[in-house]
Formats: structure tokens, C-alpha cells, sequence
């Protein structure tokens, strides 16, 4: 065994807390989950951990197969891994899947959980990547996108059903609302739209219902570009086209109108 898998194992073993002070914040990906964890961590002097399962990727832990067949737990992984997850604003784009279980092992942790609509949400996705709304023009692209964005794509690790990245990336989105919907006692929303009217007054008001004070101004942070800006089209019609729109609505329509989309 390598002193790095005994130091784990040791980690593993050793109790960590009940939350008490963290704010976990979980939303689908290009959905404003680092700006608005970034802004809030500024606001209130607090520190962030970005992506923590990126981190680990990066750090070539193996961990993503056991964790999302149900082989290994959220909490026996941020045991282990504790430096790693380490912050008192904690965000990742996996969370909204565990929310129940983060719940149950950060009991006295605050929960703010990101919505985007989700052709939109999709639509910025694709152009982050340079990939087509059409996937029979963007099948052959796919193999050039690799690591975590490759997963996002490919509907892996963690599975989602769907026969090519649109309906991947749709179903990820439903299931990640749905995940919200069943544990939303407690849990802060923040609609992204409502979010890019106001940031500064947004990231007041969630640190109010989050109970921080001693807020620092965070106007000449509001504009900073968290993540790399795609270009928008004119319209998600010519984006996608309007079969691969309906595909999409038929996917994530059941639960549009619990977050004010239609």
C-alpha cells in the first residue's frame, strides 16, 4: 500500500463535521454556479472550493465508476479526500445528484441549489465547446472534447439515458431539477435569468437568507467572466433547429413550470 492510500484510508476512517458553516452550492454546469459561488465567497470573506470532482480527475483519483454505480458513498470520498473538498462555499456541478445524500451527511450545512433554462443552459454548453446544436453535424467532434466536458457530452460517469449529447445533456438537466425538487426543504433557488438582471442585489439577498453579515462590496467583481463566453445566436431555433428543440422539450417539459419556464 502507498502512503498516499494508507494517508486515505486513515482519512476515511476520521469523523468530519456536520457542515456547520458551509454553503453548498449545486447546479448543472454553465448554469452560474462559479459566479455565484465566487461572488458570494467575496461578499462574505469566505473561502470557495471550486469542482472538487475536477480536482480529484485532475489529481488521477479513481473514483468516478465506484461513486455513481453506488460502490462508494459522497461521504466515505470526502472523507478521504477532505483537503480537497476543503471550504466554507463549496460548488460543483455534480451536487444537484447527491443532493439528499449531502443533506444527510452535512446536516447543518446551507444548500443553494442554480437553475438555468435548459435550452439555454445546453445551448451555452455547446458553444463553450464549439459544438453544433445538430448533433448529426457534431457526432464527428465529440472525440476532440475529453475529461470532464467529454463526460458532460457523452452522458458518462455520471449515466444518462439519451441517444446522442442533446438528449444526454437534456435528461442530465431534468434529473438535476428533479434531485432539487425532492430535497428542496431548506434549499436556497436561484434562477440564473434572475441572477444576470441584478448580481449584486441576487448575492445580497441570498447572503441575507443565508444569515451572513459583514458583506463587502462586491461591485467591481460583478463583471468579471467566470467562465469562457460562447457566442449566442440569434435565436435557439437556428441553433438547434426546431426537431431537435422539440426533442428537448419533451425531455426536461414535465418539470418546466416548477421553476417559471414555459
Amino acid at each position: 500500500m502507498t502512503l498516499a492510500n494508507l494517508r486515505n484510508r486513515l482519512m476515511g476512517a476520521m469523523p468530519i463535521s456536520d457542515g456547520n458553516g458551509k454553503v453548498i452550492v449545486a447546479g448543472m454546469p454553465k448554469s452560474g454556479t462559479t459566479a455565484i459561488a465566487s461572488l458570494l465567497a467575496k461578499a462574505a470573506n469566505m473561502k470557495v472550493c471550486s469542482d472538487p470532482f475536477h480536482q480529484l480527475d485532475s489529481k488521477g483519483v479513481g473514483f468516478r465508476d465506484a461513486l455513481f454505480s453506488g460502490g462508494l458513498s459522497l461521504e466515505s470520498l470526502w472523507r478521504q479526500h477532505r483537503r480537497v473538498f476543503a471550504g466554507a462555499v463549496v460548488k460543483d456541478p455534480n451536487f444537484p445528484l447527491f443532493m439528499g445524500e449531502l443533506k444527510q451527511f452535512l446536516p447543518n450545512a446551507q444548500f443553494v441549489f442554480i437553475v438555468r433554462e435548459p435550452r439555454d443552459n445546453i445551448r451555452s454548453i455547446l458553444n463553450r465547446l464549439s459544438i453544433p446544436g445538430n448533433p448529426t453535424d457534431g457526432n464527428s467532434l465529440l472525440n476532440n472534447v475529453t475529461g470532464t466536458w467529454g463526460r458532460v457530452l457523452s452522458g458518462t460517469a455520471p449515466d444518462m439515458p439519451g441517444r446522442d449529447y442533446l438528449e444526454k445533456m437534456a435528461w442530465r438537466w431534468r434529473i438535476s431539477a428533479e434531485r432539487y425538487l425532492e430535497n428542496q426543504e431548506g434549499v436556497h433557488l436561484i434562477r440564473y435569468e434572475d441572477f444576470r438582471v441584478d448580481k449584486q442585489a441576487q448575492i445580497e439577498k441570498l447572503a441575507g437568507e443565508l444569515g451572513l453579515d459583514c458583506l463587502k462590496d462586491i461591485s467591481p467583481f460583478v463583471d468579471i467572466q467566470f467562465q469562457p463566453k460562447g457566442k449566442k445566436p440569434s435565436s435557439l431555433q437556428d441553433f438547434f433547429g426546431k426537431e431537435n428543440l422539440k426533442r428537448i422539450d419533451e425531455i426536461v417539459g414535465p418539470v418546466l413550470k416548477r421553476f417559471g419556464y414555459e
